[in-house]
This record gives C-alpha cells, structure tokens and sequence, in this order.
C-alpha cells in the first residue's frame, strides 16, 4: 500500500521476493478438497499515533474491504448479494450472507482501536443485508412477522449485529490474542535483550543517525535522550502514521529517510520476537498463545461442524512472534519485516473426498487488491498442505492451550491465574478442613480450639504467621469467587489428556 509516497518497500512486499516455488496461490483449491473453516488473525487497521484510542476513517474503510474480501472468499457473495466464483466457499454458512449466531466467532481484547478494527472488518463480511425480508426461514428465526400478519423491516437497511466475544484482561480467553500482557516471564525475556551484545552493538552504531533526527522530530514527543535505538518502534509509529495523516510533517521525511526509520524498527521489533538458539524463548509467549488458539479453534470447527469462520484481531507484535515459531523467516526475510495495517494470517481447514483433513496457512500482507492471499509452507516444510495430525503435532510443539500453561509459564499472578496457585489449593483444603473462609475474610471467624493461653505458649511470631498465610488464603479465595465467567460461544474440545512489547514494548504493539 502505498499511502503519500510511502514507498512500497516501507511494507514488506512476499511476492516479489520469495522463491516462486514456495509462494502458491491461496485463491484456487484442487477438486478433490473443499474448505469446511478458518481461523483468521487480523492486525488492527490505521489509527492515530500512540497512544492511539480509536480508528481512523481510513482505517474502518480498509477493515470494511477486508472483511469483504473474506465475504467473497467463504460465501462466494459481494457486498451487494451477488454471486463470486470462490474455491473456498464454506457450505454451512447462510447461501444469503446473512449472519446466523454460531456460524461466526470473533474474538478481540478490550482495547478501542482493535475492537474497532474488528467491528469494521465484521461488517465488511455481513454488510447490511435484507435477505431476512426476504427469506422465510430467516424471517422466522428473527420475528420479523407479527401476529396480526404484518411484517417489520430490519432497521438501517438491514444493518447486521455480529456477535464480538470481547475479553477483558481479567477473562480466562485474554491470553489467546494478548498472551505476552500480564506475563512477567515475557517482560523480564524482553528486558534481557535490551541487555545483550547485539541490542548495545545496534544502540551504539545507530546513535548519531537517531540523534540527528532531533530537528525533523517534535522535541515535547521526542527529547534528544528518547532519541536512539530503544526507541525505534516508537519513532517509527510516529513518522508512519504522519506521513499518512499530516502533510507538515511529511514533507520533512524524504522516502529514503523513512525507509532506514522502518528497517532500524524491523531490527528492534525481530531482535524480541525471534531467538535463533531458542525458538520458544519467552518473549514469544504472546505468539505461542496465538497458535494455541488457532489449533483449539480449528479443532472445535473440525469436531462439532462450526463456527466455520473464527476471526481474532490483535497486534503485530504478535505476528512477528508467530513468523519465527512457524518458520517463515525461513521462507523470505521479508517475514521478519512489519505487516500492513490489516495483514491477516489465515489457517484454512480443509477436507478431501476421503473426509481426511488438511489445513493451509496463508497471508495477506493488507487490505488493498493488490495485496494478494498467499499459501507458504510451515515449519521449514515444502509443502502449503499439512495433514490435520501433522499440523497438530507441529503447532502443540510451538504453542500454549491451556490457560493453566500459560499462568505457569508467564509466572503470572493476574486473577485468572489464582485457582492453579499453591494458595489457592491450600484455600481448597482449608474450606475442606471446616474452615469457613467467608468468615474469616470478615474477620468473624476463631480458631475455637486455640485459647490466648495456648496462642501465648506457641508464641506471637507463629500466631501472626498463621493468619498472614490465612489472609493471603482468603485473598486468592475472594479473587476467584468474584469472577464472572465469560459468555463462551464454542465449546473446548481439545482436552489436557488428548491435545487433537519492556512494558512500552507492549504498548508499542497496538
């Protein structure tokens, strides 16, 4: 896309460089498979500069475009109802185009602008429509025919209210898409890096070029002492999303300038995202989570027949992550470049004549025609198709599927962590033993068969010991029973017994 002369290199471009042999086109199918669903991961689209909290009308337009493209893809449909050649068409989803609970899951973290992105692009994929006017079947599951025999029309010219499974930090489904938030072990591994031989070479050879920036830079965002290699991702943010939006600053960034910002960044963002000695290395635990999901997700559509369509929108942090872990800088070293505003990475489940299963990785490096959906092979492989169990046995390697493994390898303490705590298990054992953990959360409760005299004979060290352990007890126990269980539309059916940005790096993601 390029946007007020960006040039085209500024985002990574696959198709011109990858090997022809590895990049097949994503837009056809042989005969003998048919598509049965997807898991779509979409980076959010154009917004202001950080901190960014909602989209841009550039941005709602290309999810909207996005969210088409897709629409086309899986109901052979344009936005008008009219009828596109696809490979792809999922049957089970409404001929119509018409939204029908259940046959679509999205799922985003509660942040404005990836919520917006999400919305946008749903919209883009179930545009208004007044198929259920004209449908009797739709008609009926939407009442739209009263008693007296007359018929209402759908309001805003049939405007379609897709469902949006939005997760707070705080729900158990959060770490699928922002799997690298509230994770101490993925703070502390980013931390380390900024620590290394190769972040101190990059910061010290790249210093004079950051501080000359000093007079193409506003001063109140950007300080001389903010001015170097640590900062990349949030100088580069800057300069893209003016160079788009505000025609004063771009005049002062030539392309050439422009492009070394975006490389330099790319080397910032790779160097936390991917360690060649340790793939699984912990700055990559927000990316292991996203491959989780899109294993636990294709297993649900796979076993029970639906959702056909999951679509998850989060941050390009993530992607990043996920290049290294499936291989992909294997393929093109573009891989490890920033994605498009938009970009979507898509897992196609695929079955054959013979009712085998397959799944097909494609990416979609934005939201613009020219952007084509491409097939690459994973995980160092040569072929685009993988069997449902190779898939599987390769993505458990390199992923997270239980939100109990994730508490654990993050080390993290955030609420939905607390029933897998020593703590709370002793909680658990203390309300079995009688103890009445309500009780003694208001301070009620007495230990009946300790006496001040027996207190005084164990000694005042152990007494107060005894009820520091019991209040941090009462605290994990209080924690989990005031949480609200999400509205889960899909069941998991992937069991533990049968599997089928530093803090401002994280705030650089969005």
């Amino acid at each position: 896309m390029q946007i007020l002369g960006i040039p085209n290199y500024v985002m990574f471009f696959l198709l011109s460089l990858l090997p022809i042999a590895l990049a097949v086109d994503s837009q056809s199918l042989e005969g003998k498979y048919s598509c049965v669903g997807t898991f779509i991961f979409g980076r959010h689209n154009d917004r202001v500069a950080k901190p960014a909290n909602y989209l841009t009308t550039l941005g709602a337009v290309e999810q909207v475009d996005s969210g088409g493209f897709f629409r086309e893809r899986y109901f052979g449909l344009d936005k008008d109802g009219n009828s596109v050649n696809s490979d792809f068409v999922i049957n089970g989803l409404d001929p119509q185009g018409y939204f029908v609970y259940g046959d679509t899951y999205a799922q985003c973290p509660a942040s404005t602008v990836i919520e917006y992105s999400q919305m946008s692009f749903l919209q883009g994929l179930y545009p208004p429509s007044t198929a259920v006017d004209k449908n009797e079947t739709l008609a009926e599951t939407q009442d739209s025919r009263l008693s007296n025999g007359t018929s209402v029309e759908a309001p805003l010219g049939g405007y379609q209210y897709v469902f949006m499974d939005v997760q707070s930090e705080t729900s158990d489904d959060y770490f699928w898409i922002k799997g690298d938030e509230n994770c101490p072990s993925s703070d502390a591994a980013i931390d380390a890096w900024y620590d290394t031989d190769a972040f101190k070479e990059l910061n010290s050879s790249t210093f004079d070029f950051y501080q000359s920036l000093a007079g193409v830079l506003p001063s109140s965002k950007f300080p001389k002492w903010k001015l170097n290699f640590g900062n990349a991702m949030n100088i580069n943010d800057f300069v893209f999303v003016e160079s788009i939006h505000d025609d004063d600053w771009a005049t002062k960034w030539n392309s050439s300038l422009r492009f070394q910002i975006a490389t330099l960044a790319d080397a910032a963002q790779w160097g936390i995202s991917y360690d060649a000695s340790n793939k699984m290395n912990n700055f990559t635990i927000g990316g292991q989570s996203l491959l989780g999901a899109s294993l636990v997700y294709l297993n649900v559509t796979k076993e029970k027949g639906s959702p056909y369509i999951n679509y998850f929108t989060g941050s390009y942090n993530t992607m990043y992550q996920v290049f290294g872990l499936l291989e992909l800088n294997q393929v093109s070293d573009n891989f490890t470049g920033m994605p498009g505003y938009g970009a979507t990475l898509v897992w196609d489940l695929l079955k054959d004549t013979s009712d085998n299963y397959f799944v097909q990785f494609s990416f979609k490096n934005g939201t613009d025609a020219e952007d084509a959906l491409v097939a690459y092979p994973l995980f160092g492989l040569n072929s685009t198709l993988l069997s449902w169990d190779d898939f599987v046995e390769k993505t458990e390697a390199v992923s997270i599927t239980h939100l109990e493994d994730w508490c654990a390898k993050c080390s993290s303490t955030s609420s939905q962590c607390t029933r897998y705590s020593s703590t709370y298990e002793q909680a658990s054992e203390a309300e079995e033993k009688g103890i009445d953990m309500e009780k003694v959360a208001d301070g009620s409760y007495h230990l009946n068969k300790l006496t001040n005299v027996g207190a005084g004979g164990i000694g005042a060290g152990v007494t107060i010991g005894v009820f520091l352990i019991l209040g941090a007890l009462v605290l994990a126990w209080k924690k989990l029973r005031s949480k609200k269980s999400p509205l889960l539309p899909v069941a998991r059916a992937v069991s533990r017994d049968t599997k089928a940005e530093t803090s401002s790096a994280s705030d650089a993601s969005t």
